[in-house]
């Protein structure tokens, strides 16, 4: 390979990369925050969730319009203008004076991330060939998380020293050097500085985008892993982001800080498989590991109905599982750029992700509405159940809609 090649995508995918570890950290960072904002503006815990949940609602509702702004405009200039728009919200948000302004900082945070995952992925299509798509979304997811660690212990350790308004102002400029970065070092495609494109490539008028998106949200085929990441990212996120530490506090009866450490381990888990996913795809297949992986995620969340009898070390081994076997919803993507076509990959990819967004968030929503229905702090054991059951319907139904995706792809092979 051309030493001048090398350099140019590895500079794009480092660029693209450094941009998706703050998409995380900017998604978890307001769970070490929590005890100064309610301090501060004395919020409610129905005011913290609506302040987390935003994040969540506005980035699943931008996916489509991301993807449309990413085809027509590049990658290039997408994960630039996020990344502004992102400090801006991280500054609105250190120099709130109320409440109203904090859900305003994330919101705009929120708006600003939200194209960056599918702009990289549009990248990694550019300038890798397809067998190493499934290895690199492994290698972004991996990067992605590790944000997440980072927003945890680091954060809660900056927070300590400086204050949660300094951190955010430093998270702003930070953020704001990376979208410098990316307008330095991404190149959109090979043929922008001077190579062959791996993939053809055409430039696109507004109108043909439109169309474009017209025409894949009418393919059938595109609502499978769309469903499959919508209900297979819902039970994990909800834990992940909002219920696992108190589902650890009430149920195994551990404090906060080893419920939070204990709640790490799916990322921790996400991350091991991430890194073996590439390996494990072009071994198994893409619809064979899928199938592998949320089968046993379907069955651990089953197993987790059985939660209140567990010793702590069996929770600390299932937060790990289910962090391991949710990665068998990474091909979602692959498949979703498969149904586009090479021209609209970026929209066929920001569907699917939409679908996953809109699964967390509403997975957050009803797990609390499960519990108060069930009045979890007079009846815990069997609120909790409840709202378990719930995820584990999800997750099953997760399985079943791959296995229809299956049966669909089976069909068309046969015309």
């Amino acid at each position: 390979m051309n030493k001048s090649f090398s350099r140019s995508r590895s500079s794009a995918l480092f660029a693209g990369l450094a941009a998706y570890f703050f998409v995380f950290f900017v998604r978890t960072s307001l769970t070490v925050v929590q005890p100064d904002l309610q301090a501060t503006f004395s919020l409610s815990a129905s005011q913290f969730s609506l302040l987390t949940s935003v994040y969540f609602y506005t980035y699943a509702l931008m996916q489509i319009p991301a993807g449309v702004l990413i085809d027509y405009w590049g990658p290039r200039k997408s994960i630039a203008l996020a990344m502004i728009i992102a400090s801006v919200g991280s500054w609105i948000f250190a120099s709130a004076p109320n409440y109203s302004t904090l859900l305003l900082g994330r919101f705009i945070s929120a708006l600003g991330v939200s194209p960056v995952y599918i702009a990289v992925l549009k990248l990694n299509s550019s300038w890798f060939l397809p067998v190493e798509f499934v290895a690199l979304t492994g290698i972004t997811t991996f990067i992605g998380n590790l944000g997440a660690l980072v927003s945890s212990a680091p954060l809660a350790l900056l927070v300590a020293k400086i204050g949660w308004k300094a951190s955010f102002y430093s998270i702003g400029i930070i953020t704001l050097i990376v979208s410098i970065i990316a307008l330095a070092f991404i190149k959109d495609r090979p043929s922008t500085v001077g190579f062959e494109d791996l993939n053809e490539q055409n430039s696109l008028t507004w109108k043909e985008t439109m169309a474009g998106l017209k025409n894949i949200i009418n393919k059938r085929e595109i609502w499978f892993p769309t469903l499959v990441y919508f209900f297979s990212l819902a039970p994990v996120m909800t834990l992940q982001a909002a219920w696992g530490v108190p589902l650890l506090h009430n149920l195994a009866h551990v404090s906060t800080i080893t419920a939070s450490y204990i709640v790490m381990l799916i990322a921790v888990g996400f991350m091991t498989a991430a890194l073996a996913s590439g390996m494990l795809t072009a071994r198994l297949g893409e619809l064979r590991f899928s199938k592998l992986f949320l089968l046993f995620s379907a069955i651990l969340w089953i197993l987790l109905l059985t939660a209140s009898y567990w010793p702590i070390y069996v929770f600390a081994l299932w937060f790990f599982l289910i962090g391991f076997t949710s990665a068998g919803y990474m091909p979602v993507w692959q498949w979703g750029k498969e149904i586009a076509g090479t021209t609209f990959s970026g929209i066929g990819m920001a569907i699917v992700n939409a679908g996953g967004f809109l699964g967390a968030a509403f997975g957050q929503l009803f797990y609390g509405v499960v519990l108060d229905l069930f009045h979890w702090k007079s009846y815990t054991t069997i609120a909790f159940s409840m709202s378990n059951l719930m995820l584990t319907m999800s997750s099953v139904l997760a399985f079943v809609t791959l296995l229809l995706y299956e049966s669909a792809k089976r069909s068309r092979r046969r015309r």
